[in-house]
């Protein structure tokens, strides 16, 4: 989860530079926009094969777009957004892992990590109550590292089960919220469909988010 947050913060400073350069206007013909957006968000996997973590998580996001030069309000631009999911579960009677040492808990920290080019149409007009439904769709990797429990000898050991993978992903979202201009705030929602290399966990996943954001349009 930390990683996740760590490399979704760098890339938040990158589209952040992206929006103030002037070869981005020239490409688009249009101030650019960037909102970042956080909140919780709920994992669901095709299976667990007593790999166990959390549904519940958080996540965050941040995204550049540029309004197209064409009649109706379409927005294009890059998002990119990340959400962990870290449980701990009590061991009684304590257990020993691989290189002698006791352990009263099993650790699991789960991470998505997406880089999504989307697109939206913005609904109301620059001030004032507004809409925008958006899909977006790109790469997805995913890393978990969760402690499993199994049986040898009579004794009871620990082992981590490790895993990196990539997939695809689609994610239709909506944000409504209220503008003052440069500055708008509000709501949102989205629901991502990904298939891919989710290791123990299956071939696909579903997740759902519900956050806040907040807008700076240049």
């Amino acid at each position: 989860m930390r990683q996740t947050i760590g490399i979704v913060s760098v890339l938040l400073g990158v589209l952040l530079f992206m929006g103030r350069t002037g070869d981005a206007q020239v490409l688009l013909l249009a101030p650019p926009a960037v909102t970042v957006s956080a909140g919780y968000s709920n994992l669901q996997t095709e299976k667990a094969n007593n790999l166990f973590y959390t549904h519940d998580g958080s996540y965050l996001d941040a995204d550049v777009a540029w309004q197209l030069p064409v009649i109706v309000p379409l927005q294009a631009g890059l998002g990119v957004t990340g959400s962990g999911y870290w449980e701990r579960e009590s061991l009684f009677p304590s257990v020993i892992d691989n290189f002698g040492d006791y352990y009263s808990h099993l650790y699991s920290d789960l991470g998505l990590f997406e880089i999504e080019p989307r697109i939206g149409l913005r609904l109301g007009g620059r001030t004032g109550f507004y809409a925008l439904p958006r899909v977006g769709a790109g790469l997805l990797i995913d890393n978990f590292a969760i402690d499993q429990t199994f049986n040898s000898g009579g004794a009871t050991y620990i082992d981590t089960h490790y895993h990196t993978g990539a997939g695809f992903e689609i994610r239709p979202a909506v944000q409504v919220g209220y503008s003052w201009g440069h500055l708008s705030a509000g709501l949102e929602g989205s629901y991502l469909y990904s298939w891919g290399d989710f290791g123990g966990l299956g071939h696909n996943a579903q997740e759902l988010r519900i956050g806040v954001f907040l807008n700076f349009r240049f």
